[in-house]
């Protein structure tokens, strides 16, 4: 579970549970590249949601990604399917 309240985000408990939780994970066969891959998905759920609420909220059919976290490819489908 993640916090969206209207269009704000908030990655502070994403990141807590990630911190505290990170040893037991690593130690209960998950990789690195496990726990990276799925806060990747959870955050880019996050924007996806908000843009979603946003481009609704105006009316938009179309949304400009740029930037760094812009050129990531799986954000770019995620808003896509969107």
């Amino acid at each position: 579970p993640y916090v969206v309240k209207g269009m704000d985000v908030s990655f502070s408990g994403l990141l807590t549970f990630i911190s505290q939780n990170a040893p037991k994970l690593l130690a209960g066969g998950y990789t690195p590249s496990d726990l990276c891959y799925s806060l990747q998905e959870t955050i880019f759920a996050m924007l996806v949601e908000v843009t979603e609420r946003a481009m609704a909220h105006c009316g938009r059919k179309d949304v400009l990604l740029v930037g760094g976290v812009g050129c990531n490819r799986r954000l770019q489908a995620m808003m896509a399917a969107m």
